[in-house]
């Protein structure tokens, strides 16, 4: 029997080792991602029947966020598959076979069409009401109450790949812990689990629905439903304010604030717009502007990550005294030298006379991991170098086979997604930590705040990282890390091999990035900015 798996987004080699439960005596071949998607949907189906599938399995992050599952299916069983299956990393699993597949296949695809429109099109009158309804909102005015501490519903809307791990999660737990730490009471509205979350944390899950022809009638249909959901949770609970994590094609706060009277806290970590355009490609962009458009008009307040960020607002014409810079930070309790790394470098099989060079990132196309790769194989094997990439996404196929020779005589170790307690002790297992962070394709000023610079710093090893954006800003060349020119593999293997090979250096480095995170850029410096920006929003209204 043979399996073809294909990565759609998550963990490929997770979903390798379900499918070698399942089907313990057959050959799995991964197919690539890129060289489907690349292709016309003809092209696509005959390379697939090229390769003469028993099974088509295809791996995405989250099996409830997974639009278009039924052509999925479909598209398997037109390939000559005799079953697909669509699996996640979270234990989600549909299978269907061939017979199954084809024989549901037009009803369910006039369900999706008939559900697609309606969505689009109630969306679209949703839209007008909201525009005009902002244009004329006046919140009514509020008096703070000392006596008891702020009250903030937490809105995190339509789910995407990377989301559920990596920065993400930290930055929402983060932010969750340090509020609760100040004295807030902080609810979270989500669509899914939030990683790392304290289980005693108040939290309202509304499921998304994976129905939807495109990605953006996906999200459309999805918001529409979470908006209402989400909107009967707050007049409940009835905060003193919404904070809300803004993410593509979602209304929610606006709608919620509109009803409600509350004002409206926008935590925007970029443009929608831009990241549809450039990286994850989605439909109707021109709906999406307008979306963007009314998240920004309605928000009292917009917490942008960098400068950059406030300057592109302000470019928009988004009114200067709504943008505050509130950049990512760390938890220090929680990422801190001596937490587990010796255990960790044991599991691994490092030598004490071996240096470990670690990267954290949801390999996405900003990340640099493709100039990581080069830099690796330019490094000799002389030097006694090991290096641990941690997490997935996008490009983990094609940087595992760039690095394959290297995982298989175990210079570089691929550990995929990890638990969100696992990610502090493989930092510590490690004497350098990498940032090789690239320039954007389309020449526009670096925009991030990377959580994982932040985490670096807190644990105290030697850094090399891109003199890009906000990280040359918060890092300082050779007093809290050493930074190299973006994209330069050439620097950035030289800079790996310095640290390793000077120890005093790298205790240098770490001890003087750790006091810094200490001091200035904790989660709890993050929160008290929104809370203070709450007291400034009050008196300011009156």
């Amino acid at each position: 029997m043979k399996v073809v798996l294909i990565g759609l987004s998550g963990d490929t080699d997770r979903g390798r080792r379900k499918l070698a439960e399942r089907f313990p005596t057959a050959d799995v071949e991964i197919a690539s991602r890129d060289e489907l998607l690349t292709k016309g949907a003809l092209s696509r189906l005959s390379a697939l029947r090229a390769r003469r599938p028993d099974v088509l399995a295809l791996v995405t992050e989250r099996l409830a966020w997974q639009r278009g599952q039924d052509a999925l299916l479909l598209f398997g069983a037109m390939a000559g598959a005799q079953r697909t299956i669509i699996l996640d990393s979270f234990g989600g699993w549909r299978e269907e076979t061939r017979a199954g597949s084809l024989a549901r296949a037009p009803a369910r695809l006039l369900y999706e069409v008939n559900v697609s429109r309606r969505a689009i099109n109630l969306a679209e009158r949703e839209l007008v009401r909201l525009e005009a309804a902002v244009g004329r909102a006046k919140p009514p005015p509020r008096q703070l109450d000392h006596a008891r501490p702020a009250r903030i519903v937490y809105l995190r809307t339509t789910p995407g790949p990377g989301t559920q791990l990596g920065g993400a999660a930290s930055h929402i737990n983060g932010f969750l812990n340090a509020a609760e730490q100040l004295g807030a009471r902080v609810s979270l509205v989500s669509n899914d689990e939030i990683a790392g979350l304290d289980g005693a944390k108040p939290i309202t899950i509304i499921r998304p629905e994976p129905a939807g022809t495109s990605r953006a009638a996906f999200d459309i249909r999805n918001n529409l439903l979470f908006t209402a959901a989400a909107r009967d949770e707050i007049e409940r609970q009835q905060p003193d304010f919404i904070y809300e994590r803004y993410s593509r094609f979602s209304w929610a706060g606006v709608d919620a604030s509109l009803k409600t009277g509350l004002p409206l806290f926008l935590e925007y970590n970029g443009s929608e717009v831009w990241v549809g355009r450039h990286w994850d490609r989605v439909n109707m962009l021109d709906v999406l502007e307008r979306y963007e458009r009314l998240n920004l008009s309605a928000a009292a307040r917009i917490f942008v990550v960098s400068e950059v960020e406030r300057g592109n607002l302000k470019q928009a014409g988004v009114e200067t005294n709504k943008i505050i810079v509130n950049p990512n930070g760390v938890d220090t309790d929680i990422f801190k030298p001596g937490i587990g790394g010796e255990q960790a470098r044991k599991k691994f099989g490092i030598a004490d006379t071996e240096k470990l060079v670690g990267f954290i990132g949801s390999f996405g196309p900003w990340h640099g991991v493709h100039a990581l790769a080069e830099a690796i194989q330019q490094i000799p094997l002389s030097f006694r170098i090991r290096f641990v990439l941690v997490g997935s996404g996008s490009l983990l196929a094609q940087i595992k086979e760039l690095l394959a020779p290297e995982e298989q005589s175990g210079r570089v170790i691929f550990t995929g997604s990890v638990n969100h307690p696992e990610v502090p002790v493989l930092l510590d297992a490690c004497d350098i930590l990498v940032s090789p962070h690239v320039p954007l394709e389309d020449g526009s000023d670096f925009f991030g705040s990377p959580t994982k610079i932040f985490e670096y710093m807190a644990m105290g090893k030697g850094i090399v990282a891109s003199r890009l954006g906000q990280i040359g800003e918060v890092l300082r060349h050779e007093e809290t890390a050493l930074l190299v020119e973006p994209g330069n593999v050439g620097e950035l293997s030289e800079a790996i091999v310095r640290l390793t090979e000077n120890k005093s250096l790298r205790e240098r480095l770490g001890l003087a990035a750790r006091r810094e995170a200490v001091e200035h850029h904790t989660w709890k410096r993050n929160a008290q900015t929104v809370l203070n920006a709450y007291g400034d929003w009050l008196r300011e209204s009156k």
